[in-house]
């Protein structure tokens, strides 16, 4: 069957994913994984985003929630509708100090989806809110964990005194592990979701590089993991236009039938609810012409159930929205072998990682003129439906004697 889709120049050599995805990849990931982050302290990583984008001349800017709306140009420039939008958010659960006491110990809050009977014990590191900082990273640990206020989603915690002077009202706190990047696995504090912002990043590059037909959107969003609040946002600005589909972009927690090294997901839906079966057939479609001509892509169609999306909220918005995502080990920090006390880091597969890079160029690179259009009879689900009908309805016709 004919490629349907504009896949990146080389995909197609048995040394390209070594020697283009694998450094880009790379690129990105170290770009963007060691920034500090929290619900409504994303300062560090939106600066990554701009710095990436800048770089390259793209459009960047800022909505009134602080949400960032990168556009890449097409080969017309910035003309003409966006055909498509990557999101994906800026934070994770984490702390930021509101105070410090007179013997040195400091007051925090917490926001994210982390459990506080977990918290006390947790070795934290401090960083400064601002991007370029002089300020030295400091360290410390959790001394006590309150309960969570249901209304603002906020944890109070007592930090202990720092390990030197620096820190104030502002400081970002991240549970204290290292980057790590290894032949088949890359583990961090922070996956969900600086994960997805390093492959909508290294996706827009290497559609770029191959000259998308019509601009492409990047939107990256702040507090998600304190209830969608910069996504909520967004749609309620119209930050993205409306017309243009959304495809949100997660580390999501792995479950016994979606498992990391098995391939970057085609995500149908989560717990709340199931995504645009148009946009999806879409992403699937890439997926396949990838399959077929891109060695060692691999890829997996699932209900994402152990969370919730932003795609639900695009969706709910009146968005034509679908996900794709990488399964995700100690999701939020809590190790998946809950036998183990207090936190963990996350961690992804790196070539799930790579691959969904690719995914995201495809796509962005957008379907080839002269394929058949979506719902053509060589084209998807819908194709194989009409195949069927074809072949079998003949023996639907009434038999001799039936009255009409």
């Amino acid at each position: 069957m004919p490629v349907a889709w504009n896949l990146p120049r080389g995909c197609r050599g048995p040394k390209w994913r070594q020697d283009v995805l694998r450094p880009l990849a790379t690129e990105a990931l170290r770009h963007v994984l060691p920034r500090p982050t929290a619900p409504y302290a994303e300062a560090h990583a939106a600066a990554a985003v701009r710095a990436w984008a800048e770089a390259r001349n793209w459009r960047v800017r800022a909505d009134e929630a602080g949400n960032l709306l990168v556009a890449v140009p097409g080969r017309s420039g910035f003309r003409g509708r966006p055909t498509i939008a990557f999101e994906a958010h800026l934070d994770h659960p984490a702390m930021v100090v509101e105070r410090v006491l007179p013997d040195g110990r400091l007051c925090a809050a917490f926001y994210g989806g982390h459990p506080p009977e977990r918290m006390p014990g947790g070795r934290v590191q401090l960083f400064p809110p601002a991007p370029g900082s002089a300020s030295r990273p400091r360290r410390t640990r959790v001394l006590e964990a309150g309960a969570r206020n249901r209304r603002s989603g906020r944890i109070p915690l007592l930090l202990a005194a720092a390990s030197g002077p620096g820190p104030a009202p502002g400081w970002i706190g991240a549970w204290d592990f290292p980057l790590r990047i290894s032949a088949r696995t890359i583990s961090n504090p922070v996956c969900d979701d600086l994960g997805g912002v390093a492959a909508i990043l290294a996706g827009l590059d290497l559609a770029a590089r191959n000259r998308p037909d019509r601009p492409v959107l990047g939107i990256f969003t702040r507090c998600e993991e304190n209830g969608f609040i910069g996504c909520l946002e967004a749609i309620r600005l119209g930050t993205v236009p409306r017309q243009v589909p959304v495809v949100v972009l997660e580390c999501s927690p792995r479950l016994p039938h979606a498992r990391p090294g098995d391939g970057p997901i085609c995500r149908v839906g989560d717990r709340l609810s199931v995504y645009d079966p148009p946009l999806i057939a879409r992403l699937e479609e890439a997926a396949r012409d990838l399959v077929a001509s891109s060695p060692g892509f691999r890829w997996q169609r699932k209900l994402m159930d152990g969370g919730a999306c932003e795609a639900t909220a695009w969706c709910e918005g009146g968005y034509r929205a679908a996900g794709l995502a990488v399964p995700l080990t100690n999701y939020h920090n809590v190790p998946d072998d809950r036998r183990r006390r207090g936190q963990a880091p996350e961690q992804i597969d790196r070539c799930d990682f790579e691959s969904l890079v690719l995914w995201v160029a495809t796509l962005a690179l957008g379907r080839r003129p002269e394929a058949p259009a979506p719902g053509h009879e060589l084209s998807g689900t819908s194709g194989a439906l009409e195949q069927l009908r074809r072949a079998r309805s003949p023996k639907l016709a009434p038999p001799s004697g039936s009255q009409s």
